[in-house]
């Protein structure tokens, strides 16, 4: 059976705010009630120990006596097939605790709710899971952006396979943002060895306490949900968290107000020279933020492949060679040598051979050496390699001089990208400091083959871009497989 949770961020503080009491729809959680008001939650029930509030919202109903037990109430029990016989009862009125969740609900019951209007004062949201339900979902006043900061998990180790948590941006039905907490940290085959940690990302405990500090903007609001693909299980916990009206930059270049980050999803096998297409937008403003691999094949010459950029529509091979070898990319060298570690640019953060396999994971930030780009990006990496007649690497589409053996791999990769309409940056007038732009055209890709019960992720992307100019010769070469938008 399926493990579900919901996280409906709360994105406003509730200050200076007003506040009215309403009647949730039955089933219904007080956050999807205010919601649907374009309010937020406050979870301060205040009942004064009596039925007043039910009276004040016309509610003629049985009163209960018993002090508060769950988190649907205080609610009215409007269905007649109530499991305990409750029907017609006032419930939870008494000793209501200081503050409730607004995610709490019960198919048999209707919730009082108490609504505040949004405010546009700088603030900070947040939540948390602590083995309970949480279905909770506010807005942002208008003219507002919210910039989700801080993810945190954690949970026994035999979790870790199935973990899925997605992001829903803006009321969109399919998330655009989905992900495995140890992958999202930019490491693969959950490896468990902790603690380590950068600025970005990283894990504090033993088990999981797996964090992610990117930096998400949205428009409107946020809904985060948690979900385990094979199983019911205790001992979970997650926190989410974030602010209002606060600047992402990227290279020392503040991005458009109308921002958004995009994950790309790679899940396949790849054949030896084969090119996985990490990114691939056709057109649009935007910078390549960071990338994770995770790689298993039955041996390690994949390694030789080298990375390939392509800028702004100039997609003749060899592009811009961002590396000379795949470890040269994560800036280790001969194989990564020195062995596992995790720095603020890039990390090679699981390893494990033995006679017949290997895997491998690593991760790659382009904070220091952005990749903005204007119309359109893509992104390679090849599965091993061929050396031209003097002995260099990537430069050659065909060849018989391949470099070493390299085998089938598989391959699991999220690349994460923010991209802007530019035409919408450029006529706001609240928009921050951004380089030159250009209007953007918004591409559509494959969802991602990750298996769920929910629906599939989507992302629009456009993006923006240095240029480089470099030698034109053949056009870029073409994969059967698709990078897919999450």
């Amino acid at each position: 059976m399926n493990f579900f949770i919901v996280f409906f961020i709360p994105l406003l503080a509730s200050v200076n705010c007003q506040s009215k009491y309403i009647l949730g729809e039955q089933g219904e959680s007080c956050n999807e009630a205010c919601f649907k008001l374009g309010m937020n939650c406050n979870p301060r029930i205040e009942t004064n120990n009596s039925t007043s509030l039910f009276t004040q919202l016309g509610i003629n109903c049985t009163n209960d006596p018993s002090v508060w037990w769950a988190e649907d109430q205080p609610s009215y029990v409007t269905d007649k097939n109530d499991p305990v016989g409750n029907y017609g009862k006032c419930l939870g009125y008494i000793n209501v605790p200081t503050g409730s969740q607004c995610s709490g609900s019960f198919w048999s019951v209707s919730r009082i709710c108490r609504c505040d209007t949004p405010s546009s004062s700088p603030s900070t949201f947040g939540a948390g899971y602590s083995n309970g339900m949480i279905t909770t979902e506010q807005v942002l006043a208008p003219g507002d952006i919210g910039v989700l900061t801080h993810f945190w998990i954690t949970y026994g180790t035999s979790m870790d396979n199935g973990v899925i948590v997605r992001y829903y941006i803006d009321g969109e039905k399919n998330a655009s943002i989905q992900f495995t907490p140890s992958l999202a940290c930019g490491v693969g085959y959950y490896d468990y060895h902790g603690p380590w940690g950068t600025k970005w990302f990283g894990k504090g405990a033993n088990d999981a306490g797996w964090f992610n500090n990117f930096r998400i903007p949205f428009q409107k609001s946020i809904v985060v949900t948690v979900q385990h693909l094979y199983g019911n299980f205790s001992g979970f916990y997650m926190i989410v968290r974030g602010s209002i009206n606060i600047p992402i930059s990227v290279g020392g270049i503040t991005l458009p107000r109308n921002a958004r980050m995009n994950q790309f999803v790679i899940n396949d096998t790849y054949q030896p020279l084969e090119f996985v297409p990490l990114v691939n937008i056709s057109s649009g403003s935007g910078v390549h933020w960071m990338v994770t691999i995770s790689a298993g094949s039955n041996n390690l010459n994949f390694l030789e492949g080298c990375f390939h950029a392509y800028f702004d529509g100039n997609n003749a091979f060899p592009g811009v060679v961002l590396s000379t070898g795949t470890e040269d990319y994560f800036d280790s060298a001969w194989y990564f040598n020195a062995g596992q570690f995790h720095l603020p640019v890039s990390g090679f953060t699981h390893f494990n051979q033995n006679n017949t396999s290997v895997t491998w994971s690593a991760y790659r930030f382009h904070e220091m050496d952005p990749l903005f780009f204007k119309h359109g990006f893509q992104l390679v990496w090849r599965i091993g390699d061929i050396d031209d007649a003097a002995g260099m690497k990537c430069m050659m589409l065909t060849g018989s001089n391949i470099a070493g053996s390299p085998g089938p791999t598989e391959v699991i990769a999220y690349a994460w990208v923010y991209t802007w309409e530019e035409d919408v940056a450029n006529s706001s007038p609240t928009s921050l400091s951004t380089p030159s732009l250009s209007t953007t055209t918004s591409t559509t890709q494959e969802s991602t083959t990750i298996p769920t019960t929910q629906e599939p992720t989507t992302i629009s992307t456009t993006q923006e871009s240095t240029t480089i100019s470099t030698t034109q010769g053949s056009d870029p070469p073409q994969s059967t497989h698709k990078a897919s938008k999450a």
